[in-house]
């Protein structure tokens, strides 16, 4: 094989690894944006879940912080969002829930179809990842990114920025957290639904 001929098969290979290492989405898996038609009414319907679930976070967190700081907040909200998913899972065939790369509780372990997409999006930008559709057969499966905001650094950020009572309070409720030491607009976790592509 001649210099010019190995130095092109050696580019393919870096190439080849170089994509392989992007870890491709697996097969019936979109980014939101181009999922196939026949898929976004579903997708639409599981986006006002996440709607839902985002107000309901953000209202128990706001109102957490104004009454007890950021230990109760951690209380406040995890409460609410609970009480959100519970409601959602009375409607026939549907789920919800949050989950992340870093879990504050084990429960939120994701989802078989979504942990690939957990994993290989960790540490990027919410601003870049619109989210993505899997179809699972007679449902569909909808990920949206939950971007780290400045209100959650005082429960999320470095943990030497933590306040001694917000330690205290992780250390009691989740012992096992790992959810801390994320930097602005960096996906902190995620929603999820799963959504049947008709109701019964």
């Amino acid at each position: 094989m001649r210099p010019f001929q190995r130095m092109v098969l050696f580019g393919a290979l870096v190439l080849a690894s170089s994509a392989q290492a992007q870890s491709p989405r697996p097969p019936g898996t979109w980014r939101v944006p181009d999922a196939p038609a026949e898929l976004r009414y579903s997708i639409s319907r599981a986006d006002l879940i996440v709607v839902s679930m985002q107000d309901a976070l953000l209202r128990e967190l706001t109102e957490g912080l104004r009454a007890g700081g950021p230990a109760f907040a951690i209380k406040s909200c995890h409460i609410d969002v609970v009480g959100i998913i519970q409601r959602i899972g009375r409607q026939e065939g549907v789920a919800a829930g949050r989950t992340s790369d870093r879990l504050r509780s084990p429960t939120n372990a994701p989802k078989p179809w979504a942990a690939a997409l957990v994993t290989a999006n960790a540490g990027r930008r919410a601003h870049d990842v619109p989210g993505f559709a899997v179809d699972l057969g007679d449902k569909v499966g909808l990920l949206r990114p939950i971007a780290h905001r400045p209100m959650c650094a005082s429960c999320h950020g470095p943990t030497d920025t933590l306040a001694p009572a917000v330690q205290a309070e992780l250390r009691d409720r989740y012992p096992r957290d790992r959810a801390v030491g994320f930097s602005e607009g960096e996906i902190r976790g995620w929603f999820w639904v799963e959504m049947p592509k008709r109701l019964r």
